[in-house]
């Protein structure tokens, strides 16, 4: 099909080895998608759907950090599975037409706006409801692709109301996250290439604001260039992205702008980025978080002159990621890391000492202690903590005639586990994809 081959061509222009890869392989190799070419970059610019025609993209789900969690002696499904499909139509004369749909996968993004409790009635401290998981998590794409300059557009719906994450049913339980996107990614020349893409989302809970267009909007944009670099087989790739979010009783602004490489060597690729950032969080008092990181929203009104607690960070963020086929050409090895430093300067406000903004609550002889004043310090990612935004990751990638595609995340303590105790997990994430 002439579309593919087009497609194909696009994608090397962009500078990606993998044609096809996934979530696994982004966290294996460096946590970050910002400078590297693959499928999970139709979620930051719908255009690329067009890139890969024809295709199916899933999760098993994940293993990572979680309160339900595998403990020893336990065993459950992987969190979070997913799954959708592109599908293309060649319209004639290297001209396309696509569209994708994705069901149940969680944006993440979006969703860590939402709290853990809502707060009910009109003051802080009364009847509180769980709040629901949204169940309809539902992503939808329409693209086209003419003359090598592809566009496309985007949707995104979780919602739920009536029920608790507890299972119980409550009218004053209810959560919705709506976004609207678009994006474009042509080629400027035979060594330069750009994307483009921007949007806007709506973010509710509590029993109050249930209008469907109702609420707080949020924007966003972001851009990357890719420049073809000759004596390194790879490319100079600037990037920058700005987000401005809003939610009931809290804001969130992230600026970021950097520099990445990447590299094509024999039977292997290398990806190395460096980004700045700048990041202001504000909350009300009427979002507090406990000893145990559970957080509640109150649904009451905050005066106007009340002043909300702010945290702001400015830092930086190194990443690397390699991938090598090793012994046969049907598997790969993956490796990467991150490392993100900041320094943080928080403002109570009018919250209180267990506001959601606050670094650390705890619990001391009965009494809360937390961010008693204001003060400034530094902060780094997590260690070792399992999630996907910690220092290392390491996993591998199976290619079954370059059609179906398995890439796995290895549980970054495997190689340090008794192999006799009997518990944990090999891999903290599956995905894979399938071109047809």
């Amino acid at each position: 099909m002439k579309t593919l081959r087009l497609a194909i061509v696009a994608i090397v222009v962009l500078g990606s080895v993998s044609a096809f890869a996934t979530n696994a392989r982004v966290e294996s190799m460096g946590k970050n998608s910002t400078f590297i070419m693959d499928d999970i970059s139709i979620f930051d610019n719908p255009a690329n759907i067009n890139l890969y025609p024809n295709f199916l993209i899933g999760e098993l789900g994940h293993y990572l950090y979680h309160p339900d969690s595998v403990k020893i002696g336990q065993n459950r499904d992987p969190l979070d599975p997913w799954f959708g499909g592109i599908f293309s139509l060649d319209i004639g004369s290297g001209n396309s037409l696509s569209i994708a749909g994705v069901l149940n996968r969680r944006d993440e993004r979006l969703l860590k706006y939402f709290p853990d409790r809502i707060g009910v009635g009109n003051a802080m401290g009364g009847r509180s409801v769980m709040a629901p998981a949204p169940v309809s998590n539902f992503d939808g794409f329409l693209g086209a692709n003419f003359n090598n300059k592809a566009v496309g557009l985007h949707i995104y719906v979780a919602h739920q109301d009536g029920i608790g994450g507890d299972g119980l049913i409550d009218k004053d339980a209810h959560v919705s996250a709506l976004q609207f996107d678009g994006g474009i990614n042509f080629e400027l020349s035979s060594n330069y290439s750009i994307e483009v893409a921007g949007g806007a989302a709506r973010i509710q809970y509590g029993p109050k604001d249930r209008d469907f267009w109702g609420g707080d909007f949020s924007g966003f944009a972001s851009a990357r260039l890719f420049s073809k670099v000759q004596a390194i087989n790879g490319h100079l790739i600037p990037a920058a992205s700005f987000r401005s979010m809003a939610a009931p009783g809290r804001e969130e602004l992230d600026i970021t702008g950097g520099m990445g490489v990447d590299a094509a060597f024999d039977r292997g690729f290398f990806w190395l980025g460096l980004q700045g950032f700048y990041n202001d969080q504000r909350a009300g008092r009427n979002w507090v978080k406990d000893a145990n990181g559970v957080t509640t929203f109150y649904d009451i009104d905050v005066p106007k002159d009340s002043k909300d607690a702010r945290l702001q960070q400015i830092g930086g963020t190194i990443s690397f990621g390699i991938e090598r086929n090793i012994w046969w050409d049907w598997f790969v090895l993956r490796v990467g890391g991150k490392k993100t430093i900041s320094y943080a300067s928080y403002e109570r406000g009018d919250a209180g000492v267990n506001s959601i903004l606050c670094p650390s609550v705890q619990v001391i002889s009965g009494n809360m202690i937390g961010c008693t004043n204001d003060g400034n310090y530094f902060v780094t990612n997590p260690v070792n903590d399992g999630t996907k935004d910690d220092h290392v990751g390491f996993g591998f990638g199976i290619n079954v005639e370059e059609k179906l595609k398995i890439d796995a995340t290895v549980a970054e303590d495997v190689v340090f586990r008794n192999p006799f105790q009997g518990s944990g997990r090999l891999l903290s994430r599956v995905s894979a994809t399938y071109s047809f």
